[in-house]
C-alpha cells in the first residue's frame, strides 16, 4: 500500500511492505539536501559511503512525474536516520522529530486496531454465551466450548506453554489481531449456527465451534501462517482499557 506523507508540505511517497513502512529515500534527500536534483545527490553519497546503499530496499513507489510503478531505494526508519547524518542539512532535527511522529502514529494506529479487534472479539463470545446459556450449556460448559475452539484453531499447541502466558490470563489478551478477527469470524459462525440448525446442548455446540475455528486455520494456513507461529503481542491491557463484558477474564480462555 502507497501513501504520500507530508513534511512541511513537501511530498514523501511511502509504501508498507512487510508490515513496516518505509519511506523514498530519493524524497528524503531532496529534503535535506535540498538539492534540485536529489537523484544524483543520492547516487553520489552511496559512491561515497557505500554501508548506505546496504540499509535501503528497492521497493515500487509511483513515480512523481508519470504515476507509474518504479522499483527505488526505500528506507524504513532506522535507515533514514543513518542517513541523516551524512546528510549536513537545517532540516535535520526537524525532520527527526517529524520521523519519530509518523513512527508513534503507525504504532497507535495498530494498537487501535488490534484493541477494536479485541473488543469485537469479546462482544461476539458474549452474543454467542446469551444465545446458548439456554441450551443446556453453563458458564463452564461455555468455557470448554472456547477451549475446544482454540485447540482446532492452534493444532492442539499449548500455546499458553508456548508464549510463557500467565494462567490466570486470558491467550486473546496476546494474540495478533489477525487472529483475533479469527476467532471473531468463527465465533459468529458458530452463534448462527445455533440458530440455523436449533443446536442443543454443549456437545453438538462444541463440535460446530471446532469445525468453524478448524477452517480459520485451514484458511491461514493456505496462506503460509499457521496460527500457532504467528508471535505474541504485547499483553492488551498494557495498551488500553478493555471492556471484558460480562466474561469473567481470569476464567476464559478462549
Amino acid at each position: 500500500m502507497n501513501q504520500i506523507k507530508l513534511f512541511e508540505s513537501k511530498k514523501i511517497r511511502t509504501v508498507l511492505h512487510e508490515g513496516t513502512l518505509f519511506y523514498a529515500v530519493a524524497d528524503v534527500v531532496g529534503i535535506l539536501s535540498e538539492s534540485k536534483n536529489p537523484r544524483e545527490y543520492w547516487k553520489k553519497l552511496k559512491q561515497r559511503e557505500s554501508e548506505l546503499g546496504t540499509i535501503c530496499t528497492q521497493l515500487p513507489v509511483p513515480s512523481d512525474k508519470d504515476g507509474k510503478m518504479y522499483k527505488i531505494d526505500c528506507a524504513h526508519r532506522e535507515g533514514l536516520l543513518r542517513i541523516i547524518q551524512s546528510i549536513p542539512s537545517k532540516n535535520a532535527e526537524p525532520f527527526k522529530r517529524w520521523l519519530a511522529k509518523m513512527g508513534n502514529q503507525a504504532l497507535d494506529e495498530k494498537a487501535h486496531k488490534r484493541l477494536a479487534a479485541h473488543k469485537k472479539l469479546k462482544d461476539t463470545q458474549q452474543k454467542f454465551f446469551e444465545n446458548i446459556k439456554d441450551k443446556g450449556v453453563d458458564k463452564a460448559g461455555f468455557i470448554e466450548i472456547l477451549k475446544s475452539g482454540d485447540r482446532a484453531l492452534f493444532n492442539n499447541e499449548d500455546i499458553r506453554k508456548k508464549y510463557d502466558i500467565p494462567e490466570d490470563e486470558s491467550i486473546d489478551d496476546y494474540l495478533h489481531e489477525v487472529l483475533l478477527r479469527g476467532k471473531d469470524f468463527a465465533t459468529a459462525i458458530s452463534d448462527l449456527s445455533v440458530k440455523k440448525d436449533q443446536l442443543e446442548g454443549e456437545e453438538s455446540i462444541e463440535k460446530e465451534h471446532h469445525a468453524n475455528n478448524k477452517d480459520v486455520r485451514d484458511l491461514l494456513s493456505e496462506k503460509g501462517l499457521k496460527p500457532e507461529d504467528i508471535p505474541p503481542e504485547k499483553d492488551i491491557k498494557r495498551i488500553g482499557t478493555i471492556d471484558q463484558g460480562k466474561l469473567d477474564n481470569s476464567e476464559q480462555d478462549g
